[in-house]
């Protein structure tokens, strides 16, 4: 084979392509006494564990992991209905090979709790036992050459125009905000901190002087028991507390969509000692960011010659520009039921968004499915009960979905019979939706001169039965000649026949 006879050109294109995709599990184990300060445990309401991704770095073909697991064990004393918390913290190391040096390589990992038991050992001492699961997922980048063109050897193309990716730019960061809280008038001081929830709210993102600018806010939820001890109450309180930052990325302009993840690394609010009224709360938030940009061109998909056996090679993965983000308001409930007798009230109501998994489904677009854990503080017979629900969730969209997460906007709740309550949370389905061009180009494209095909010379024209909304370019491959051919011959417009019927098969190269 000649130049002569068949010149490909191409381009130099990315792919984005996910080095790692696992999840694994980590044990949380601790035979805790409790301090002095802390009265005898007489009943266990809630044993948790708490855990969040507090770092995370690649070294070669190594990705290390850092996850801190806080364990939490709500418990009532024999003389009061006032809750008690102990709690320990620990930190937990994970390396995971990726299997080769990577380039350009991105971190997601999300620490999910997981089940946890408690063992009452002694009234100073319990023994606890769970585990927690990381969902971890690497991406990074890789070159490939795209054939783009080609001409001579009787050579038909396919082509199809799409935003292809040509620079990728990647950034890594770990944010701390420091401030002082203020709680309400009306509110008791903070006596132990039950529980703290972290949601991250970005408002604005844009680039400004080779720097991405990010504005936001954190919204912080607290439960916790009032200093006095001789209360019995639970007191919620929540906290917006806004961000601004810039991060420096080198080669970053305005020609650039930039993706930025902030997930949350730690959240401690501690009561000051001095002023009943006051926090400090000490947000850690690991930022990732993917910055990319695009350039429309037309790549070759699929070919095939009129005068030669011809060999085409296709890209192991799609290949797409950058999908639409896309945020959908979505809801769920679920009826908790106390054991222990009649419900008298709910101090106390929340829901948690475990991890989701994204499948096609058989009507086309995506099937999300996951879970929600619904949990409760409620009162019987004068005392706490802690109750609990896990539900199904599952979503339909009949756009295709690269990947998806859950968050929890509130929770709300109200009685229905005796022991019951239905809880509901609103939720917020963030996504990245396919815009339907992802493609899959040749990388590779030859014909061998030496295997000629057989043509009929007595054969100027055959006749074929179409069916409806039959592209022309199968056609065109199944008779060895060109779509333009058909389409001059029978007077068609597009490249597919809409009605069907009989069509003239011109038989030319």
């Amino acid at each position: 084979m000649t130049a002569a006879q068949l010149r490909v050109s191409g381009e130099t294109l990315l792919q984005t392509v996910t080095a790692l995709d696992t999840s694994f599990e980590q044990t949380a184990e601790k035979d805790l006494v409790l301090p002095d300060y802390c009265p005898d445990v007489f009943r266990i309401l809630k044993c948790r564990a708490c855990p969040c991704v507090v770092s995370q770095s690649i070294c070669g073909d190594k990705l290390s992991l850092e996850t801190e697991v806080t364990l939490k064990v709500l418990y009532l004393s024999a003389d009061s209905g006032r809750i008690n918390l102990i709690e320990h913290k620990t930190t937990v190391s994970k390396t995971l090979s990726l299997g080769g040096d990577l380039t350009a390589p991105v971190v997601s990992a999300r620490a999910i709790p997981g089940n946890v038991s408690c063992r009452v050992v002694s009234r100073r001492r319990v023994d606890i036992r769970g585990a927690f699961t990381v969902k971890v997922k690497v991406t990074a980048e890789e070159r490939i050459r795209a054939v783009t063109d080609a001409e001579g050897a009787g050579i038909q193309l396919k082509k199809v125009s799409v935003a292809c990716p040509v620079e990728r730019l990647t950034a890594s960061k770990r944010l701390t905000v420091i401030e002082e809280l203020e709680l309400g008038g009306a509110k008791p001081p903070v006596g132990s901190v039950l529980r703290t929830d972290c949601r991250i709210e970005i408002s604005e993102q844009r680039v400004i002087s080779g720097k991405m600018m990010l504005k936001g806010e954190a919204l912080i939820d607290l439960l916790y028991t009032p200093a006095d001890p001789e209360s019995t109450s639970l007191e919620t309180m929540r906290f917006g507390l806004p961000f601004s930052q810039l991060t420096d990325i080198d080669g970053l302009d305005e020609s650039f969509v930039i993706e930025p993840e902030l997930t949350v690394a730690g959240c401690d609010i501690i009561p000051h000692p001095d002023e009943p009224q006051s926090l400090e709360c000490e947000l850690v938030m690991l930022l990732g960011c993917t910055a990319v940009r695009c350039e429309e061109m037309e790549l070759v998909t699929d070919a095939f010659s009129t005068r030669y056996e011809c060999t085409a090679v296709k890209s192991d993965t799609k290949l797409c520009g950058i999908g639409e983000k896309v945020s959908l308001d979505v809801s769920s409930s679920a009826v908790l039921t106390s054991p222990d007798g009649e419900l008298e009230g709910l101090s106390f109501a929340a829901c948690e968004a475990g991890s989701l998994t994204v499948t096609d489904s058989e009507e086309g677009g995506s099937l999300i499915q996951g879970s929600l854990r619904f949990f409760a503080v409620g009162v019987s017979d004068g005392a706490p009960v802690w109750l609990e629900n896990e539900v199904p969730f599952e979503y339909t969209s009949e756009q295709t979905f690269a990947g998806a997460s859950l968050e929890v906007r509130s929770c709300s709740y109200h009685l229905t019979d005796g022991n019951s309550a239905e809880l509901r949370a609103e939720l917020t389905l963030f996504g990245t939706v396919s815009d339907g061009t992802a493609v899959c180009p040749l990388t590779e494209l030859s014909v061998d001169t030496e295997k000629p095909l057989t043509r009929d010379g007595r054969i100027a024209v055959k006749l074929c039965q179409a069916e409806p909304g039959e592209e022309l370019w199968e056609l065109a491959r199944h008779f060895g000649t060109s779509p333009e051919a058909i389409a001059s011959e029978n007077g068609l417009n597009g490249c597919v026949t809409e009605n069907g019927g009989m069509l003239l098969i011109p038989m030319t190269d």
